[in-house]
């Protein structure tokens, strides 16, 4: 029996392929564009069809149109005739692939309804492959990615997955209520592209999704053996947004850091919290001007290329260069980023009978800032005040000379620090 249905396969198998040497597939061309647009529910145009024999036996339907080319545009849709689309042959057809696909924002988001089985129709699809697919919209494109449809036994759309960064990230959207989506991301060992290369080791985000944008209820990430939580909002009727709030907690601080400062940097376990914004018109200059406020504690850590203990030996004015460390127990402050300027304010650095506050502004590498410092030893106490200057990988610490102003700490200038001048962030 089984030797019978094989040879039966390999006979339609060979009939199929070898039609065109009787009649050409443009022949049939005119039912096949019928059927396809029942399955799609829409008006298909084909303008060439072929059969392939490597690397494995397929139909090729080429510059394949779904309604218009700015609708729904195909490169390819390959039909590959394989042993399940033969023994369902009018009923089922799995793995079809569309290669190099665009579709318009409208269309893509109707995907569900336009792939929703006809109630005269027999013919249903179990899986679409997806290699190169992309979505246009107003001013700008998504993709290309890779993915995959799967389908119900019904017909209808189970769910859509993508995978990029060679399978490190994995996007799944399930149809929900009319017109929005389930939206799950996963990816581990995963760079977010943020502009900086900070690194996840398992980051996980759940929302949903219409045609105004991506609500993020829930976002989960394993960062530099710490956690992370928060959520998000994505917008794009209107331009594009993405703005949220992010809690961290026991994140190994120095790895995190030197992903934006190798030199200057400070070790220890943090947490922090903050909320963050970027707005753009288009989706490929999204990231390239964040808005970010925050705040910070570091535990039992060491600052490094800051050494701000040093000065306070000298009772003479002092230039110190980069260099030296300076270890605490605590660490914190405020961070504000925007327009490119870094701020960091209210720092508190406490290591026992050592204690700094300051305040410090980094714009184009160039660092400006005050810190004013105090160490009691025993009934002496040694206080002095620094203007930082120079770059954030070579600082300058300038101090007037150590001074004892029985026993209180020198408090710093009303003024926040100066914003750095061209000079300096030349050097």
């Amino acid at each position: 029996m089984s030797k019978n249905i094989l040879i039966g396969l390999v006979v339609t198998g060979g009939l199929i392929a070898g039609a065109p040497l009787i009649f050409p597939y443009s022949f049939f061309k005119t039912d096949v564009e019928s059927t396809l647009s029942k399955l799609t529910n829409t008006k298909a145009q084909i303008g060439s069809i072929h059969f392939n024999y490597s690397p494995v036996p397929q139909f090729t339907l080429a510059q394949v149109v779904l309604d218009s080319a700015e609708t729904a545009a195909i490169e390819r849709i390959e039909i590959p005739v394989s042993t399940h689309n033969l023994l369902n042959w009018g009923q089922s057809l799995r793995d079809i692939t569309l290669d190099q696909a665009q579709f318009s924002r409208q269309f893509a988001l109707d995907i569900p309804n336009k792939l929703q089985p006809r109630a005269d129709s027999k013919l249903k699809i179990s899986r679409i492959n997806l290699s190169q697919a992309s979505v246009k919209l107003e001013t700008s494109t998504v993709g290309p990615v890779n993915g995959q449809l799967r389908f119900k036994a019904d017909g209808s759309i189970d769910d859509l997955l993508i995978t990029a960064d060679e399978g490190r990230a994995e996007l799944q959207v399930q149809p929900a209520e009319a017109g929005t989506f389930k939206v799950q991301f996963n990816a581990k060992g995963w760079t977010l592209p943020l502009g900086y290369p900070v690194q996840f080791e398992y980051l996980k985000l759940i929302g949903l999704a219409n045609a105004e944008g991506i609500d993020i209820a829930d976002i989960r990430a394993d960062l530099y053996s710490g956690l992370v939580t928060g959520n998000a909002q994505l917008k794009w009727s209107q331009g594009w947004s993405l703005s949220g709030q992010l809690f961290g907690k026991n994140i190994q601080a120095e790895p995190l850091i030197k992903v934006f400062s190798h030199i200057t940097r400070t070790s220890g376990r943090m947490n922090a919290d903050a909320v963050f914004k970027y707005t753009s018109a288009d989706y490929a200059s999204l990231f390239k001007q964040p808005q970010i406020n925050g705040r910070f504690v570091v535990q039992d850590g060491m600052l490094s290329n800051f050494d701000l203990v040093t000065p306070l030996k000298s009772q003479s004015p002092t230039v110190q260069s980069r260099g030296g460390q300076t270890n605490f127990n605590t660490l914190s402050g405020g961070i504000t980023i925007a327009n490119k300027v870094v701020q960091l304010r209210s720092l508190s650095l406490d290591a026992g009978k050592f204690r700094s506050r300051g305040e410090i502004v980094i714009r184009d590498n160039a660092i400006v800032g005050n810190v004013a410092s105090q160490l009691a030893a025993g009934a002496v106490t040694v206080s002095n005040q620094l203007r930082v200057t120079g770059t954030l990988n070579a600082p300058e610490l300038r101090s007037g000379g150590a001074y004892r102003p029985g026993g209180e700490a020198p408090t710093l200038q009303e003024s926040p620090p100066a914003e750095p001048s061209t000079e300096t962030a030349k050097e």
